[in-house]
């Protein structure tokens, strides 16, 4: 009896012990809550840098309630680390709330990993190589951040900053080139910023004919000057002058001294300036200068997947590729009452498959002319949607 006893007390004890023990570990786990759940990013590039379009905190932990790490001022230069938390908050940024996760990332000049609100980042560089020039893209994208877009002069303003920041780091200066090309495409953009200028110069014929033709002396011209040395550039047609960007400008001091995908990447864009291939939605060259355009469009996004702005690229190379294989709305690349192949396509694709046939473009047209000679050269009848 005394060993059946013992047994009882035993079996009791170890009950009780083993529910204690449950109950320590719910403790654990109850105090854990706050902990959240975070996974890591597959990208497609190797590095993603990004600004604060705010003042923002940072935190130690991903969510509105953890413990604040540091203030970061608006224009703060960070790495992405592709890590995220699992559920997305709403936080405001600057009188605007967003629903986002947050991002684990690493601020460039101190080198801190923190966790940042994703509502509150906006990508400005992504490509395969590190930046080693922090401190030079951090005052750059600080720079940039206080000027006014509407006021024209901060055009040269932009253009005297980078050639004062210019670093011996290529992938820096790949980083400064890109920030620095979007600002004057919004410069351009901006009414405000040349709309007076243009409104109050008399404009002469030879005036509209050199901007149509590409030929007016920006260093000579009046109003050309001042575009010029803000990095902008005329076009349009009579009556009518419109304000682009011009890649020249900024390239004239920073071609060499960024990477080699970059110094193609401009060489592209100033062929574009020299040939012009479409007038609104019109083909305004011949079919050759198309297919060239494709063809380097198209090969540098097979060469560089990752470059930084290939997105860009690929929108180029779509639709250079679209006008080679089927003209465009009012440049069809068949007759529209019979939607047959016109010859004339049908003389350059042929050309394309016999000397470009292993590229890109090449694999395209051999797909599409597959297809269309399957349907007798026919183009199907466009559906619209009411």
């Amino acid at each position: 009896m005394k060993n059946i006893y013992a047994y009882f007390i035993f079996v009791i004890i170890l009950f009780f012990g083993c529910h204690q023990e449950t109950n320590d570990s719910q403790k654990k786990v109850s105090s854990t809550d706050s902990i959240v759940e975070t996974k890591k990013v597959k990208s497609s590039f190797n590095h993603k840098y990004f600004i604060t379009t705010a003042d923002i905190e940072s935190k130690e932990t991903p969510t509105r309630e953890g413990k604040i790490q540091e203030q970061l001022p608006k224009n703060t230069v960070v790495k992405l680390l592709n890590e995220v938390s699992e559920f997305r908050d709403t936080v405001n940024v600057a009188k605007r709330n967003y629903i986002e996760s947050y991002e684990r990332v690493k601020l460039l000049v101190s080198g801190v990993e923190t966790w940042v609100f994703g509502g509150a980042l906006k990508p400005i560089y992504t490509g395969s190589k590190d930046i080693t020039d922090p401190q030079s893209l951090q005052d750059f994208s600080s720079f940039i951040a206080d000027l006014n877009p509407d006021q024209l002069t901060t055009g040269k303003m932009v253009l005297d900053k980078m050639a004062e920041l210019k670093s011996v780091d290529l992938t820096t200066n790949d980083a400064m080139f890109f920030m620095g090309y979007d600002y004057l495409k919004q410069l351009a953009r901006s009414s405000k910023a040349h709309k007076s200028i243009i409104d109050n110069h008399s404009w002469t014929l030879d005036d509209y004919n050199e901007i149509m033709t590409g030929t007016m002396d920006m260093d000579y011209h009046p109003v050309g000057k001042i575009m010029h040395e803000n990095g902008l550039a005329l076009e349009g047609a009579m009556g009518e002058i419109l304000v682009k960007s011009d890649i020249n400008v900024i390239a004239k001091d920073y071609k060499d001294v960024v990477s080699a995908p970059v110094q193609e990447y401009i060489d592209m864009l100033q062929l574009g300036t020299r040939s012009k291939i479409f007038d609104k939605d019109n083909i305004v060259a011949p079919l050759t200068s198309v297919v060239n355009q494709a063809n380097l469009w198209s090969q540098f996004a097979e060469d560089y997947p990752d470059f930084a702005h290939i997105s860009n690229v690929n929108m180029k190379s779509d639709r250079f590729t679209q006008a080679l294989l089927g003209g465009t709305k009012n440049t069809p690349a068949f007759d529209h009452a019979s939607r047959i192949a016109k010859p004339e396509y049908k003389e350059i694709w042929n050309y394309v498959l016999k000397h470009y046939g292993d590229t890109p473009m090449g694999r395209e047209v051999k797909s599409h002319t597959k297809w269309l000679e399957s349907r007798d050269w026919k183009f199907p009848v466009e559906k619209h949607v009411h």
